[in-house]
């Protein structure tokens, strides 16, 4: 928890000393978004207190204002497709090696799945959280899996 505030309050201080933020948002305060992933949970009571700090959680499963969900939900995807093509190999370990062999194809399928984490990807996800927050402002209602 205490490195999360620390995060929180190396984020702070570089946004203000920020040249971008000195010129053009000078007097502003600095939003910083938490998740709603445990090890956030105490951040705010850690950080330290500033009147121009506003730290806002996402609500409890909010994915479509995140973009880094679905990336990982692509990553996911891709080693389940991975693994299922070294399905055969898997079962074929011996007694007692199973465990070995499940980690190294996971290594494995981290490593050779970890490219389709692009700038693309990114900035597709990112757009994709712009579209479901202007959507919200809008009052429309949030669908999940879209």
């Amino acid at each position: 928890m205490e490195e999360n505030a620390a995060f929180v309050n190396a984020v702070y201080d570089a946004a203000k000393a920020h040249p971008t933020y000195q010129q053009h948002f000078a007097g502003k305060p600095v939003v910083i978004v938490l998740d709603n992933a445990p090890a956030h949970s105490q951040t705010e009571e850690l950080v330290c207190e500033r009147d121009d700090l506003v730290l806002l959680r996402l609500a409890p499963y909010s994915p479509m204002c995140n973009p880094i969900e679905g990336c990982f939900s692509v990553l996911k995807a891709a080693i389940k497709r991975f693994l299922a093509l070294s399905h055969d190999e898997m079962l074929s370990a011996p007694r007692g090696q199973m465990t070995e062999l499940r980690m190294q194809l996971l290594e494995q399928a981290a490593e050779v799945c970890m490219n389709c984490m692009d700038l693309r990807l990114v900035n597709k996800m990112a757009l994709h959280c712009a579209q479901a927050v202007a959507a919200a402002k809008r009052g429309e209602p949030m669908e999940y899996g879209t």
